[in-house]
């Protein structure tokens, strides 16, 4: 994580709370990381479900998070059945 600026007219208090705020993102965005490296690696990987925590980070961090090649392109695949899958729902189809 790079270092925080403290800007002149930047209170203390909101320079604590700022910095706690950016260490919690990237603690969020490296346990997300670690864990698609991890779980995509698997031959079962088009099982894994996204989590609503998975793409929210993903899409606030995603250039910034080092996946590799294989598990990026199984990514893709699965935000791509994710984003499929919103844009073909029925919304009515839960009161069935």
């Amino acid at each position: 994580m790079d270092n925080i600026i403290k800007f002149p007219t930047t209170t203390e208090k909101e320079y604590v709370d700022g910095t706690k705020l950016a260490k919690e993102a990237f603690t969020k965005m490296k346990t997300t990381e670690e864990n698609l490296n991890w779980r995509l690696n698997f031959k079962d990987w088009h099982d894994y479900k996204l989590s609503e925590i998975d793409v929210e980070v993903v899409a606030l961090f995603g250039e910034h998070m080092k996946l590799t090649p294989v598990v990026a392109a199984r990514l893709n695949t699965l935000l791509a059945e994710f984003l499929c899958k919103i844009k073909y729902a029925d919304p009515l189809d839960e009161y069935y």
